[in-house]
């Protein structure tokens, strides 16, 4: 298992000026750096792969929708829209170098309907995201999607519905992002909620439950070490949460005080506990 962190522990928002998070992240002693590519026009795939392969560090890509976006919704034309987006954002993730895209791919955070969601709308996202899928395969690119608490999206909460969903995608390059932060809010267990899911997991995002210092709050962090060995899972885990405020943030994500002390210290502070699970 390796550990990555996400740039949103330094920014809400990714551009060419924060190709220094690049060599941050590898000094800190992480093996993997991930870029968010929601604001895909910002994102200069062939800068962040020379940074990324000068300082010896791999990548991934993930992102939640743009407000524009969304691909359960009757309107076909946005949901077609929002496929073309998805494929752009796939072909930026293998051009950085990268191999692994993921994350709330199939919704806008923050975006609800005043009820749970429909089964037209689940058809809408197995649609779009087996036609990206397909896509992605091509590239050498395998999708993860990620389900997210109730307070940040309605669609897809629990791992089982997240899994539904890639079941009924049926491709063999999708399967599971799992953050322990949501698990913490919608999942029994979240030990067995790896176990019940190992053969989907492909990308794990390590957070506390309040998303501030690791190993002061409510997750089992032994427990989960402990089936993740069980599973033999090879794949990455990385830290996930946000040192940088924005005007969107506290709608989308609920934050509204300083979660811990800096960015640097939660990386470092954070890396040397998962290490000391890890080993």
């Amino acid at each position: 298992m390796r550990f990555g962190v996400h740039c949103r522990l330094w920014t809400t928002g990714w551009n060419s000026s924060h190709l220094d998070l690049i060599d941050r992240a590898r000094t800190l002693g992480f093996s993997v750096f991930e870029i968010s590519l929601l604001n895909l026009a910002a994102v200069d795939p062939a800068a962040i792969r020379r940074r990324a392969e000068a300082a010896g560090i791999d990548l991934i890509g993930t992102m939640g929708l743009p407000k524009d976006k969304g691909l359960a919704t009757p309107d076909r034309a946005v949901r077609e829209q929002t496929v073309a987006f998805l494929k752009a954002a796939v072909g930026a993730t293998r051009e950085m170098g990268a191999r692994l895209f993921g994350g709330m791919m199939y919704a806008v955070p923050g975006r609800f309907s005043g009820q749970g969601p429909t089964e037209d709308e689940i058809r809408w996202i197995v649609h779009g995201l087996s036609e990206v899928a397909i896509f992605a395969q091509g590239h050498g690119v395998t999708l993860a999607v990620e389900p997210v608490n109730r307070f940040e999206s309605y669609l897809l909460n629990t791992a089982a519905q997240a899994q539904a969903v890639v079941d009924r995608i049926g491709q063999p390059n999708v399967g599971l992002l799992l953050d322990t932060f949501h698990m913490n809010i919608e999942d029994r267990g979240i030990a067995a909620t790896i176990r019940r899911h190992a053969k989907s997991l492909k990308h794990l995002h390590l957070n506390e439950s309040d998303r501030g210092m690791l190993g002061g709050g409510n997750i089992d962090w032994r427990g989960l070490f402990a089936a993740l060995k069980e599973i033999g899972y090879g794949g990455v885990g990385s830290l996930e949460t946000f040192g940088a405020s924005s005007p969107e943030l506290p709608a989308i994500t609920s934050i509204w005080r300083e979660l811990f002390p800096s960015p640097d210290e939660l990386a470092r502070e954070g890396l040397a506990f998962l290490t000391s699970l890890a080993g």
